[in-house]
């Protein structure tokens, strides 16, 4: 058994003593892709592994004036990072079974001035979660592009050069 089909606690938190922050966890393949990367400051985050969406350990991590830094999900696990914030973004979540991709809500999202923080679908159980906050630039507009095949044409049309595809 390869050592990242299981969730890698044990890496994370290896990381965390590296004085690394964890920036990244996705499933991918049968494997748990974690990307870390050198913090200037020492940031205490904490992990949340659950097998059924972790609602509760959400409002819990906003009550202690936490932020989620990320939420994923890969064999039947839900993971939620989070670390301690002092500007306090206001998050929320939101949560679509069943009804395939929410790009109406993603709209509402947009006309409230809100941006996507983390997004993630838990393909098992049909499940679309995300992590909204505030804009921070009310400029800064953000554009969720959803398709079964990979969006080259678009990818060049924003300026990508097709060396980089």
């Amino acid at each position: 058994m390869h050592p990242f089909t299981q969730f890698p606690s044990r890496l994370i938190k290896k990381k965390w003593n590296e004085n690394k922050k964890i920036r990244y966890v996705a499933f991918c393949n049968g494997m748990w892709l974690v990307i870390s990367e050198e913090s200037r400051n020492i940031v205490k985050q904490t992990v949340v592994v659950k097998s059924q969406l972790p609602t509760d350990e959400l409002r819990k991590i906003w009550r202690q004036g936490k932020k989620v830094s990320l939420i994923a999900y890969g064999s039947g696990k839900w993971v939620i990072i989070s670390e301690p914030d002092k500007k306090s973004p206001k998050q929320s979540f939101y949560a679509s079974t069943s009804n395939g991709f929410p790009r109406s809500k993603i709209k509402d999202f947009y006309s409230q001035k809100l941006r996507i923080h983390s997004m993630v679908h838990a393909d098992k159980e049909d499940t679309w979660a995300l992590i909204v906050e505030p804009r921070s630039d009310s400029k800064a507009l953000q554009r969720v592009q959803y398709s079964i095949e990979f969006p080259q044409q678009q990818l060049v049309h924003l300026g990508l050069s097709p060396k980089l595809l």
